[in-house]
């Protein structure tokens, strides 16, 4: 038997690869969402999904360049912020892959707004370092989230880590952020 061209090989080995979400990155201001994938078939059809809002959105079908795409995607077309536990899924795919992330710009004001309550405070007691161990409790349940939500894709854990946060922010300080 022959060699087979390098054309081919590249074909078959693409007609045999499923989509791969290589990433999902989310700007540090919670209004733009970029996902990467690889391994796609000629077309693929992302679907943006957030666990908490419930809010969904896709890309439509679109069509790969050499197996990768790269989607991103606006808070305004989204209709939200980028706050929460979020997954994208290749729709197309008939195994469904899906990535997870957690934005949580809305959490990170509320750290912030602790934080800089605890600098400002001039008492003499323990309820400066009261701020300080809130914000950090906070934080280790957002951190604790992206774990879950990354490395375990175990999203009810991310979920409901994420709520704790979020439920600490708004009985302590009612950001508004």
């Amino acid at each position: 038997m022959g060699e087979q061209s390098p054309a081919f090989y590249y074909l078959y080995k693409n007609y045999l690869m499923a989509t791969v979400i290589d990433s999902i990155t989310i700007s540090p201001d919670c209004k733009k969402l970029t996902v990467v994938i690889s391994g796609a078939a000629a077309t693929a059809k992302l679907e943006y999904y957030n666990f908490i809002t419930e809010t969904a959105k896709d890309s439509g079908t679109v069509s790969t360049t050499a197996g990768a795409y790269t989607w991103i995607l606006d808070n305004e077309t989204a209709g939200e912020l980028f706050n929460g536990v979020i997954s994208i899924t290749d729709t197309l795919d008939s195994s469904n892959p899906t990535g997870y992330s957690v934005g949580a710009c809305e959490i990170y004001c509320c750290i912030a707004a602790l934080v800089q309550s605890a600098i400002d405070c001039h008492c003499h007691c323990d309820r400066c370092d009261e701020d300080l161990r809130k914000a950090e409790k906070i934080d280790l349940l957002i951190k604790s989230a992206q774990h879950a939500a990354y490395s375990a894709s175990n999203i009810t854990d991310a979920i409901n880590k994420y709520n704790k946060a979020k439920d600490f922010c708004t009985e302590t300080c009612a950001c508004g952020c």
